[in-house]
């Protein structure tokens, strides 16, 4: 799959959604959705590189995959933790469970441990990681089995059921059984949506297959837009936000991903390749790692602004410094060609 600077811009917008919710922006109660923005977009890429890969060699190394995963998130989060480790307990002397929620962001299984009531607080934005974990744990393998049906209509139409499936569940759930807006925000049966819609998208363009003329005119761009910015801005509670704003920003994102696709030279696909749009997407997955335990100290004693500028501040230097000094050598030594020992001598 070639690289695509747009979709580095398009996680700008994710993440600087993210870091005006939390920074406490007013105006803005709904930019928590810029972690779906993420989740659409994961669905879509992961899903197009295993495809790529399937189409290729007819098979999936599973064990490759799962490696580099590995090795993408996890030396980020390893630095995320070690600062944690050096810094909380002075930070937060009076919280008396740091070594527990150490323990459970390093398996990435926050999400559980909030639904359990054991929430590792000052590193509660952990729960998406441990959503998409399980998502790219599960997700090759149901691919797999997809695939093996070998009528790609079908497997489409049962993707389509399983999304379907958890959106209904989701607004039962929050609407009729009961269950919290807090619960369903971090559940991962209720949260897949997403991921599941980036998905299918994926095996739709990743099998090459037509997209009808009608859906590529413009004003369906604006509305996607629109859509969009309505759930940022939109005042209503979560559990409105969750039942009936999730879908739509999905929707959107789903949207704006297929237009990138089919206009790859396009006014949009221009600006979201902005140079510096491209390089805050590159950093994306150290901003969301390192700016929320530093804004959740700094909004205890300051206005939402010092708040949002310093955090943000601080998250950069720190995700300039992981890009740069481990997640790119990291990268660059594991593309290494491996040389023969024979060549050693």
């Amino acid at each position: 799959m070639p690289y695509s600077p747009a979709l580095d811009g398009l996680r700008a917008i994710a993440i600087l959604l993210v870091l005006l919710f939390h920074g406490r922006m007013p105006g803005m109660p709904g930019a928590n959705v810029g972690v779906d923005v993420f989740f659409v977009l994961s669905g879509y890429l992961i899903t197009r590189i295993l495809l790529a890969e399937h189409q290729a060699s007819s098979a999936l190394d599973l064990r490759r995959f799962y490696h580099q995963r590995l090795w993408r998130l996890t030396p980020p989060l390893l630095l995320l933790l070690l600062l944690y480790a050096l810094f909380a307990p002075l930070l937060w002397p009076d919280y008396y469970f740091h070594i527990r929620d150490w323990i459970v962001v390093l398996i990435y299984q926050a999400d559980l441990a909030l639904v359990f009531g054991m929430a590792p607080q000052m590193m509660l934005h952990t729960w998406s990681l441990g959503i998409e974990e399980r998502f790219y744990l599960l997700w090759p393998l149901a691919l797999l089995g997809l695939l093996a049906l070998r009528n790609l209509r079908v497997a489409l139409v049962l993707l389509i059921i399983g999304i379907s499936v958890v959106g209904l569940w989701r607004m039962t759930a929050l609407q009729i059984v009961g269950v919290g807006s807090v619960e369903a925000y971090f559940r991962f049966d209720m949260r897949i949506s997403g991921l599941l819609l980036g998905a299918c998208l994926g095996m739709w363009i990743g099998n090459k297959l037509p997209v009808p003329e009608q859906l590529l005119r413009r004003h369906w761009l604006v509305m996607a837009g629109l859509a969009l910015l309505a759930v940022v801005l939109y005042p209503t509670d979560d559990k409105g936000r969750l039942s009936f704003g999730l879908p739509l920003v999905e929707i959107a994102v789903l949207y704006i991903l297929l237009w990138l696709h089919c206009h790859p030279q396009g006014l949009l696909s221009k600006i979201l390749a902005w140079n510096p749009l491209v390089y805050i997407g590159q950093l994306s997955y150290g901003l969301y790692l390192f700016h929320y335990p530093v804004m959740d100290y700094l909004k205890l004693q300051n206005p939402w602004w010092l708040t949002l500028f310093a955090g943000t501040g601080v998250a950069f230097a720190l995700a300039v410094f992981s890009h740069h000094l481990i997640e790119l050598p990291i990268r660059r030594w594991r593309k290494r060609p491996v040389r023969a020992l024979t060549s050693l001598f």
